[in-house]
């Protein structure tokens, strides 16, 4: 199987190149370094396997927090005021919020490009006007999957937002990838930032 230069050169940075980032951020300015002593880590999503394989993700990551399922069943988190009293209860001061955004298809024209290659060996004088030819990389349309969550961080005590940020994940290749790299990439962020820092 013959694979074309451009091809091969689209491939090795896509394969190399990290898929998911944080886009954009806010911090309250009133707050210097977030601490939390109690944490909430939650993910507001319909999905209950979603929803558990993002909590605990976030659980591993930040020191001294605790998976919302394992307080609020699926059906009183749709009920605001439920949840609400049970995190008060349990004493959280914190709370991680995750939300899917959105996920978008785009399809990407790559336009085909000419090489020159030598051609094959043989009689020196028989390919003597013909020494150099050329190939043609063919153009082809890219699809890709761009897959945005929200992530954001709130005091409890007055359900105030500390800290927000948006990232965008490139052609994930699981649910388990994409979780992982979201709160890597977002758990970083907070330690630059001085968010939830212990």
């Amino acid at each position: 199987m013959r694979l074309f230069p451009g091809f091969v050169m689209a491939a090795l940075l896509a394969a190399c190149a990290p898929t998911t980032q944080v886009v954009n951020s806010w911090k309250d300015p009133a707050a210097s370094s977030v601490e939390f002593k109690k944490v909430l880590a939650a993910c507001m999503c319909r999905d209950a396997a979603m929803r558990r394989t993002v909590e605990d993700g976030l659980s591993k990551r930040i020191k001294g927090s605790t998976p919302s399922y394992t307080l609020i069943s699926d059906d009183e988190l749709k009920d605001r005021e439920a949840a609400k009293a049970k995190v008060r209860e349990a004493g959280f001061d914190g709370a991680v919020v995750m939300f899917l955004v959105n996920v978008d298809r785009t399809a990407t024209y790559v336009p085909g490009q000419a090489y020159a290659v030598p051609a094959a060996y043989g009689n020196m004088w028989g390919g003597w006007a013909y020494g150099w030819s050329s190939t043609y990389d063919p153009g082809y349309v890219r699809e890709d999957q761009y897959v945005n969550f929200n992530t954001n961080v709130y005091s409890v005590a007055d359900a105030k937002l500390i800290w927000a940020s948006r990232s965008e994940t490139m052609n994930p290749t699981s649910v388990a990838s994409l979780v992982d790299e979201v709160i890597t990439a977002n758990v970083q962020e907070m330690q630059k930032q001085h968010v939830l820092t212990k």
